[in-house]
């Protein structure tokens, strides 16, 4: 397969990681898939040890590495899919209501354009998702609570590949819903909208898998 190019300075480690990143949200490399490592280093054109340290900044998460048995794709069964979002939905509504509460008038403004821009651009799965995902980010940032969304943002990266996998759009009337909350700076109202949001993804991406979907042939895929 073809990684996508990186134009911005960083080292081969930053470079390599988010070009294995942006292969696994956009389902280029899929759930279950073997990653073998000479080749990988030879399509991204660095060597073994940046690439073996790009996979360990993904492993955990994106990424699943085992000393025996090589490295793979991170893949995730319904349910596990159904404790994320149990987790997200505890997080993403307490972390909405801590930045919502903090908003000034021209914060407001700022994210509620940049939701707009959300919605009107990037009609691809893979380039809206990141766009959505910046939004989230930017407007969690005023929670001051940088480890929760740091972990909030892992978590939509993991179960955010399904979405592409399987197709699964995005709700553009719960971001006008959320937009109009912002507006209010209305923290309890802003957190229905992310909850009611939350489990409608959920629900619609779990109606799409039927047991043992969207992993690879693990002990035979091989990258």
């Amino acid at each position: 397969m073809k990684f996508p190019v990186t134009t911005k300075a960083m080292s081969a480690e930053e470079a390599a990681t988010i070009s294995i990143r942006n292969a696994i949200l956009s389902g280029s490399l899929v759930p279950g898939q073997r990653l073998a490592q000479a080749e990988m280093a030879t399509q991204l054109g660095v060597s073994r040890i940046p690439l073996r340290d790009a996979l360990r900044r993904l492993d955990g998460d994106l990424v699943t590495i085992d000393g025996r048995r090589g490295c793979w794709v991170s893949s995730l069964g319904a349910s596990e899919i159904a404790e994320i979002y149990e987790i997200r939905i505890a997080l993403e509504s307490r972390c909405v209501r801590l930045a919502v509460a903090k908003l000034t008038e021209d914060d407001a403004q700022y994210l509620c354009g940049l939701a707009e821009d959300m919605d009107l651009q990037h009609p691809e799965l893979l380039s809206g998702y990141e766009t959505r995902r910046t939004f989230y980010a930017e407007l969690y940032s005023y929670a001051d609570r940088p480890r929760m969304t740091k972990l909030i943002l892992q978590l939509r990266d993991n179960v955010g590949r399904y979405h592409v996998l399987q197709n699964v759009q995005h709700s553009v009337d719960a971001h006008g819903q959320l937009r109009r909350q912002i507006m209010e700076r209305d923290p309890e109202g802003a957190a229905e909208v992310v909850v009611a949001h939350l489990v409608e993804a959920r629900d619609d991406l779990l109606a799409t898998m039927a047991p043992g979907e969207l992993v690879a042939e693990a002990d035979t895929e091989q990258f």
